[in-house]
């Protein structure tokens, strides 16, 4: 014989909802239907609360006649089979009620794992996403690694290549300086030789003695004064090779050549957005202001698409409002960039956290912005805030990153 089955009070709730309304419709009616008068206590109530299922299952319990009249009048589409079978009790009604009650609890369970199972399915995808994002990140990261082996392979090619040159300019050097120096000792002896002649022929003179025609002193040199202006001038091209070599080691010592010292001098690069992002959306704005970045922006370009019905003046002050709000939330290194230093109010000084920068006469805000980039350290990142293409193009070649205006416009 098999033990009782107990029933929770819940697996009753549409048989004793059912036996409630149909006593407060019997009493509405004046209908000659005696019920249990614990059920008053939920007349009118739209739904039983759970508490309450315990106390009127014992009543209708206790009263057998009330059970069985409104068993006649229990319908599917109003009772459950559990309370179908609670209120009508044919023979064997309790083991169809466990029989019943473990097919349900069977699909529970069912549910609740196939439910655990598209939550282990999601981790499995997500988990496979960011495998790939990080396998991705791998190989970027070594492709730029093999990138930059090349580069310095290249630069030590040619710092080797610029030490060879630089040897055999040295070795030139020390070959020019020993011809000047014994040309320069030539052009001394025949000086000297010059001047002997010329002493010589000054005391012949003195004593009166007339030498024949063609017919040299016998102890005068002869000086060949052509001799000598091409020594001097040899020695004059020589002094002008040295010096021009002296200056070519000089620059050869210092710098390696001019297409390995591009490769040499460190390139900005941008910084990375978040998986997901994307670059054009209020979600980078709001990343790349948080940054350590110098964000630089180009003022009119945004206060324009921002506030086109305003007048020039609140344009400015509403944009520079927002920038130091931000600024004072986030720590933001802001510039803003407008034309035309002889605005009227241009030069008004009342932002201490955003720095403010009017383009000089004749020179346009874009300019300014180009300048800016490259004078800012490589190392630093740079974030410029603008809709101009060329602006976007040529920063972009600098290794910035950009930013549309109406992403910042979001952010703000």
């Amino acid at each position: 014989m098999s033990e009782p089955i107990e029933i929770e009070h819940r697996d009753l709730r549409s048989a004793i909802e059912f036996a409630v309304a149909l006593a407060e419709e019997a009493n509405r009616g004046k209908r000659s239907l005696p019920y249990p008068k614990a059920l008053r206590s939920q007349f009118g109530v739209s739904r039983i609360p759970t508490g309450a299922l315990g106390r009127l299952r014992r009543a209708i319990e206790a009263d057998d006649t009330f059970r069985r009249t409104i068993a006649v009048g229990a319908v599917p589409e109003l009772v459950d089979p559990v309370g179908m079978l609670w209120l009508q009790r044919p023979t064997g009604w309790e083991g169809e009620i466990r029989t019943l009650l473990e097919a349900r609890a069977a699909e529970v369970a069912n549910a609740d794992l196939r439910a655990e199972l598209k939550r282990a399915e999601k981790r499995r995808a997500a988990a496979e996403q960011l495998a790939v994002r990080t396998q991705a990140t791998i190989v970027e990261q070594s492709a730029s690694l093999d990138a930059l082996r090349e580069e310095l392979d290249l630069v030590r090619a040619d710092l080797a290549k610029s030490d060879d040159a630089v040897g055999e300019l040295r070795a030139e050097l020390i070959d020019v300086r020993n011809e000047a120096r014994h040309a320069r000792d030539r052009e001394a002896a025949l000086r000297v030789r010059l001047e002997a002649a010329n002493t010589a022929a000054g005391v012949g003179d003195a004593v009166g003695e007339s030498p024949a025609p063609d017919t040299p002193h016998p102890e005068v040199p002869t000086v060949d004064l052509a001799e000598l202006g091409d020594i001097a001038e040899a020695a004059r091209l020589l002094g002008d090779r040295v010096d021009a070599l002296v200056a070519t080691l000089a620059t050869a010592g210092t710098t390696p050549s001019s297409e390995s010292s591009d490769r040499v001098v460190h390139q900005r690069r941008p910084l990375r957005l978040p998986g997901g992002v994307i670059a054009t959306s209020r979600a980078a704005a709001e990343f790349l202001l948080k940054s350590d970045a110098a964000v630089l922006v180009d003022g009119y370009n945004v206060a324009k698409l921002g506030w086109p019905a305003e007048r020039l003046g609140e344009q400015r002050r509403r944009l520079l409002d927002g920038l130091e709000n931000t600024a004072r939330r986030h720590g933001t290194d802001v510039t803003v960039i407008f034309d035309g230093s002889t605005v009227v109010g241009a030069h008004a000084d009342r932002f201490r956290m955003v720095r403010v920068a009017y383009s000089p006469e004749g020179v346009t805000a874009d300019d300014v912005i180009r300048d800016e980039v490259r004078r800012l350290p490589a190392a630093r990142a740079v974030v410029v805030v603008t809709n101009d293409a060329e602006i976007i193009a040529d920063v972009r070649q600098l290794g910035a990153n950009t930013l549309p205006s109406n992403a910042l416009l979001a952010a703000l």
